[in-house]
């Protein structure tokens, strides 16, 4: 992985390099010049083991999970470069069909070209030094059955190639090793992929049964070569899997088998070089032939370089994706290491004051704290980094189970990659270690050496004002600037910051604290939680991205961690008076609720922990629960339940009565439409009037379908008030077509990267002026129809743009499959019906899908990643965990005195152990709660916006989110239960002693 955001890797490597070697001479400075304050900081870290690991632990998380993200973005880079260069081999450029001299190959491997286009190609690159090798080839889709292990693959790529070009392409190699020479193939001899040899239970000498215009004809297995392009690995099928399963003969014997002699699928080229160092002719070879290929319907794509672009380009999204959920642990640890140092300041008070009391500076008390404070952090950084490569791996499996069978996942982390984590991971500590150091060294000198609270003073002090001024100047030139770019992120945090600039200038003036701060706290919530729509009106549409999620969760939590704390003696109270229903337990209620109150900011810093880690939980987990509750609907499938695909090699002219010849009773069958397409994956189409081609599967659609098909729409063209009006008109006149909701630019993975859309349409829009598109033809020409609806994204079986059959064949001479739809009396039998209609028709190559299968299939994909998210940000929950270890052993240090004077007034060790656990369970129950609140409300905002999905209903995963505050508490709850037993045993003779 080369970029991240859009910043060059190494670029960001040197940085952080500069960074870390600027934190690490400083401590060296310190070490050097004042060697005994040095000793001093360095001292306290082996003087308390368990407390120490448990500052590491908490302290490496933020490493860990900037190592984990790291490493997934380099396993999925290496996994799919790799994958790449295994697949295509020599193979650089590919020529096919195109309306744009800039193709698409996966768009056009279905189609064909006349095979005078190889003339042109040699011609235009002839004595070229760039160019290794030209080939021709000839694809087409076949079933084949292998009778003897009784298996069945009824869609097969069978690819012709030229024996006698395969050397300028590395050969066709064999999986022992070997390779396969075409030119000795006897005549009824074929080669097959080792995908197909896996699938059929094909050996070498065995035979098998291919059908080609319903006819048999018996191959004999010659040898097995290695899944790749040139053995006819190609794209996607239907349901968006990869077709890896292929058979090999020479290019003259598939063109008879055919009848296509004077046809190609597409002509590949192999530039100078290996493998991998092919690419530097690239942009010269697609350039010359662009030139030469121009007008012609033929387009050329820069495959391999195209393919490792753009998985450079997922590995990027996908750790940037990771990175940003992270950043949530990420802040939390910061929070952890802010409060680990204000308790240690607290612990070591005495200590403090007595040292500024026999001259020291607070200077020399800052540099004391960041010498232990990196000691910590070099510590940490390296247990971090090397836990998020384990991290990495496991992550790694999880894409795999997911991704697998597009392209192999093989978990790799780089050098660089640890590098960056250890030095952020650092670097973030060492800031965050400085800026505690410097707050925490501001006390009392007085209060200090006795151990007594500071007495504030009511003088204003300047620095007020000047923070005041400082962050309104701030919140009002993001504000600006959010406004004048559009952008959302900077007028949102500009907008937040106002008030709190605000806020210090009225508290510099006098204005008392709780109400000022309180209605801050508000607003910001408000502000967040305004429904989009809502926000849009008052506001104007902005943009914005996935980094909008880390803002908000952000600023909610500031939000509502102010009102938390600004009002914790109401909260407090409202607990005291709940404890008098238990009088047994009534003082050590009363003392576990005491110490929040006296401690704010240290409450204040554990709530907001584990509401930004709650959050972040609840609310992925809630907005996945919604999106599959909507995509798995009962209007999903547009009532249809079993779908059957039957590519044109093998044409069925009557498909009920094939069913019925065969056994098959259809009586159970309550409608059958059919759905020509004239490509396996999209087709170029475009806005009329405009020159650039785009990408969207096209459909034809007979009478039965358009009828029978439940279809609604959510945005209609004017002059079509009910989607009973769009219906009709499409079944009286062909030229009207209809689109899926991605046509009014949804944002999702995979799909073309040019796709097409309806410009000028906003995408929450409910009416439009009917579109007109126009379809390319293959012969130059082109095709008018009018869009006049869009399908509701409730309907996830439907993709593409819709007309009719008529105006489809009329368009495409050649048409690549027709899909049977069919709806059942009883839908439980999709399963049954779609596997009984595959066998029947197992000789046409038709493959027979449950629909709702196919939907469970494809969601659970997008669920699964979405699991995977929560794990990795469910690290963060260690984060939390070890914050409360950490508290816990530390206030059991901090109170010892008071422990002790507890124990001599009369409290049993039970009731110590008690006080510490409801201390415990208050402010992480607090913490858990606002988490909890703000996640599921901005989760059913988000999700209620579009309307597609507010018809759906919204609804709460309360069992997973149960489980989530559980777990949460729970764990909190043990980490508390260690010390508060440690700190019952504790003699008052010995507290009282304890200096």
């Amino acid at each position: 992985m080369n970029e991240i955001f859009g910043v060059s890797m190494t670029a960001i490597m040197m940085a952080l390099l500069v960074l870390l070697s600027l934190c690490l001479l400083s401590v060296a400075w310190v070490a050097w010049r004042r060697p005994v304050l040095f000793k001093l900081g360095m001292r306290n870290i082996p003087r308390r083991r368990a407390q120490s690991i448990l500052i590491v632990v908490g302290l490496m998380l933020s490493t860990l999970i900037i190592s984990a993200a790291l490493g997934v973005g380099d396993t999925l880079d290496h996994s799919a470069s790799a994958d790449t260069y295994r697949q295509l081999g020599h193979i650089d450029e590919l020529v096919v069909r195109s309306a744009d001299v800039e193709a698409e190959s996966s768009n056009a491997l279905s189609e064909t070209i006349d095979a005078e286009a190889l003339a042109l190609v040699e011609a235009t690159l002839a004595g070229d030094p760039n160019v290794d090798g030209i080939m021709p080839f000839l694809d087409t889709r076949v079933p084949v059955i292998n009778e003897a292990a009784g298996q069945v693959e009824p869609s097969v790529v069978l690819t012709g190639v030229d024996p006698s070009r395969l050397d300028g392409f590395g050969g066709l190699a064999a999986t022992d090793g070997g390779t396969i020479d075409l030119m000795t193939l006897a005549a009824d001899g074929v080669v097959i992929s080792e995908e197909a040899a896996d699938k059929l239970s094909a050996t070498v000498g065995g035979t098998l049964t291919i059908y080609h215009d319903n006819t048999p004809v018996t191959l004999t297995v010659a040898g097995i070569t290695e899944n790749s392009m040139l053995a006819g690995q190609r794209g996607e099928d239907l349901s968006g899997s990869p077709v890896k399963a292929s058979l090999v003969m020479p290019l003259d014997r598939v063109q008879a088998l055919t009848g296509q002699s004077e046809t190609l699928t597409g002509i590949v080229i192999s530039n100078a070089g290996g493998v991998r160092d092919s690419d530097g002719p690239t942009e010269a070879v697609v350039a010359k032939l662009a030139d030469a290929l121009a007008g012609k319907q033929l387009g050329v794509e820069a495959t391999k370089h195209d393919f490792v672009e753009d998985s450079e380009a997922i590995a990027a999204t996908f750790t940037g994706l990771f990175l940003v959920l992270g950043l949530f642990s990420v802040a939390a640890g910061v929070l952890l290491i802010v409060l680990i140092f204000t308790m240690l300041a607290a612990e070591r008070r005495s200590e403090m004051g007595m040292a500024r009391a026999v001259g020291a500076h607070r200077r020399q008390l800052i540099q004391q704290f960041v010498a232990e404070g990196s000691g910590y952090a070099v510590l940490s950084g390296f247990i971090g980094a090397a836990l998020g490569v384990l991290a990495a791996f496991g992550l790694g499996a999880g894409l795999n189970a997911l991704l697998g069978e597009f392209f192999s996942i093989e978990p790799y982390v780089t050098l660089r990659s640890l590098v960056i984590a250890y030095c952020l991971g650092v670097v973030i500590t060492f800031f965050a270690v400085v800026g505690s150091s410097w707050k925490i060294s501001r006390l009392n000198v007085v209060a200090a050496v006795r151990d007594i609270p500071d007495v504030t003073s009511p003088k204003r002090k300047k620095s007020g004002l000047g923070w005041g001024i400082v962050l309104l100047l701030a919140g009002a030139l993001l504000t600006t600037q959010g406004l004048s770019t559009d952008t959302a992120f900077p007028f949102y945090a500009g907008m937040s910051l106002l008030p709190f600039g605000v806020a210090r200038l009225l508290r510099f003036f006098g204005a008392p604290s709780r109400p000022v701060f309180t209605v801050v706290g508000l607003y910001t919530l408000v502000l967040w939680l305004l429904p989009p729509d809502v926000s849009d009106n008052i506001f104007g549409e902005l943009d914005g991205d996935i980094e909008m999620f880390f803002l908000s969760g952000i600023f909610m939590v500031i939000g509502a961690t102010i009102v938390i704390v600004q009002n914790t003696d109401l909260l407090l109270a409202g607990v005291s008076r709940l404890g008098g229903v238990f009088r047994s337990k009534l003082p050590a209620i009363r003392t576990a609720v005491a110490y929040p109150g006296a401690a704010r900011g240290r409450t204040g810093l554990t709530i907001a922990m584990f509401s930004l880690i709650v959050f972040s939980l609840v609310m992925t987990a809630t907005m996945n629960q919604n999106f599959v509750n909507l995509f798995l609907g009962d209007d999903a499938n547009a009532g249809w339940d079993v779908r059957a695909d039957a590519m044109n090699a093998n044409p069925i002219e009557d498909f009920e009565g094939a069913l019925q010849a065969d056994g098959v009773v259809t009586d159970q069958f309550t409608a059958v439409g059919a759905v020509t397409k004239p490509n396996l994956s999209a087709t170029e189409v475009r806005p009329a009037g405009t020159t650039e081609w785009k990408q969207t599967a096209v459909n034809g659609m007979d009478d039965a379908f358009i009828a029978e098909s439940e279809l609604s729409f959510q945005a209609r063209a004017d002059g079509y008030a009910t989607d009973e009006a769009i219906v009709q008109a499409l079944r009286e006149d062909p030229t009207l077509a209809i689109v899926d909701a991605n046509a009014l630019g949804a944002d999702g993975f995979g799909g073309s990267d040019d796709p097409f859309e309806l410009t000028g349409v906003e995408s929450d829009a409910e009416t439009f002026a009917p579109f007109p598109a126009e379809l390319a033809k293959p012969d130059g020409g082109t095709t008018t129809v009018t869009i006049i609806g869009v399908i509701d994204s409730k309907i996830g079986s439907l993709f593409g743009l819709y007309t009719s059959q008529e105006t489809v064949a009329a368009t495409y001479p050649d048409l690549a499959i027709t899909s049977y739809h069919i709806a059942l009396r009883d839908p439980a039998q999709a399963d049954t019906v779609a596997k009984d209609v595959e066998a029947a028709l197992k000789e046409s190559g038709v493959q027979g899908i449950s629909i709702r299968d196919e939907l469970k299939d494809q969601q659970q994909q997008a669920t699964g990643f979405l699991y995977l998210i929560q794990g990795f940000m469910g690290l963060g929950l260690f984060v939390g965990v070890a914050a409360v270890g950490v508290i816990a052993f530390r206030s059991v240090v901090e109170r010892r005195q008071q422990i002790g004077v507890l124990r001599a007034l009369g409290f049993q060790r039970g009731m110590v152990s008690l006080s510490f656990l409801i201390e415990t369970a208050f402010i992480v129950g607090l913490g858990t709660l606002a988490g909890t609140i703000l996640g599921v409300i901005l989760a059913r905002n988000l999700f209620t916006s579009d309307d597609a999905a507010s018809s759906a209903g919204f609804t709460v995963p309360w069992p997973i989110i149960a489980t989530i505050l559980v777990a949460t508490i729970a764990a909190a709850l043990l980490m508390t239960w260690l010390p508060s037993r440690q700190a019952a045993r504790i003699a008052p003779a010995e507290a009282l002693r304890y200096e």
